[in-house]
């Protein structure tokens, strides 16, 4: 029976096979197990070892005592810090206050050369406005047509005196001038601006009385020729003699306008002479209350 013996060699091998799959199988199983079980068992310590180091420390409570050493020396650096500053800032506007009184002494210098310049150029207006006056008030206008054109483009010229107070009025608005104890010096340099300011206010009023009058003393005197039309020598007034023509025959009101015309001259240049010498003096009383104020 050849049939038979087939069949039952065909179903053991099939158990046999199955056999061998199932114990492979479990083998399997138990090697994913135990690996499995090693994987997790880091895992777990891992955690544990994370939450050990995360716990919260003790800290230890302070006592009063420590809390008040604690305030006050942040309470002393603070204030020290402060005075520190205070006294630095101190130091920085005390320099620069010297630096001030140092350009206040250039200025009041500077301001000695130009007394001098003007002094002199007011004491020529006197003269040349004088002649001029006379000239008129006498009736010789048209026999001293020469002189009178020699002397017009000085005589109608209007003088100002460029002076001014930069380094005190930046000593005033910068505060520096509390930094000088001398109160001797401050009251002087207060004052001899006042004198400044009164100079330019009296200046400014009677030039304008000068000009205004111009337009009337323009209807009786020829200023056609007052500036010269050569532009290479137009800015030197000394090398330029302007042509006039002849008067008309003036009326005894007409002769006086040009005397007074000319003597407001006179009057604001001897006036400014006044004036100019008690700047100087000032001028040299303040030079002198400066050096000493570098000497201390």
């Amino acid at each position: 029976m050849p049939e038979i013996q087939n069949i039952e060699d065909d179903s053991f091998k099939k158990q046999v096979t199955s056999s061998v799959e199932k114990k492979v199988n479990e083998n399997t199983s138990q090697e994913q197990g135990i690996e499995l079980s090693q994987l997790q068992t880091p895992n777990h310590q891992l955690q544990t070892e994370e939450m050990e180091v995360h716990h919260h420390p003790h800290v230890e409570k302070k006592n009063f005592k420590e809390y008040f050493l604690e305030f006050l020396m942040i309470f002393l650096a603070v204030t020290m810090g402060f005075f520190a500053e205070n006294i630095r800032e101190h130091y920085t506007e005390k320099n620069n206050a010297r630096e001030y009184l140092e350009s206040y002494r250039d200025e009041l210098l500077q301001q000695e050369k130009v007394f001098a310049v003007y002094k002199n150029l007011y004491q020529k207006k006197v003269i040349v406005c004088d002649s001029i006056k006379d000239i008129f008030f006498t009736g010789e206008e048209n026999n001293q047509l020469p002189t009178l054109a020699r002397l017009m483009l000085f005589g109608v010229q209007n003088i100002e005196v460029p002076l001014s107070t930069p380094s005190y009025d930046q000593m005033v608005n910068s505060g520096a001038l509390r930094y000088i104890n001398n109160i001797g010096l401050r009251d002087s340099m207060a004052a001899y601006r006042g004198q400044i300011e009164t100079f330019k206010s009296y200046n400014i009023r009677i030039l304008e009385s000068i000009v205004n009058n111009t337009f009337e003393v323009a209807k009786l005197q020829d200023f056609h020729d007052i500036v010269s039309a050569d532009t290479s020598q137009s800015y030197n007034i000394l090398m330029h003699t302007p042509a006039i023509e002849p008067f008309s025959n003036l009326s005894r009101e007409q002769r006086r306008s040009l005397v007074f015309f000319y003597e407001a001259y006179i009057v604001q240049a001897q006036s400014d002479l006044r004036r100019l010498r008690l700047l100087n003096t000032s001028n040299e009383n303040l030079l002198k209350l400066v050096n000493e104020e570098f000497t201390k």
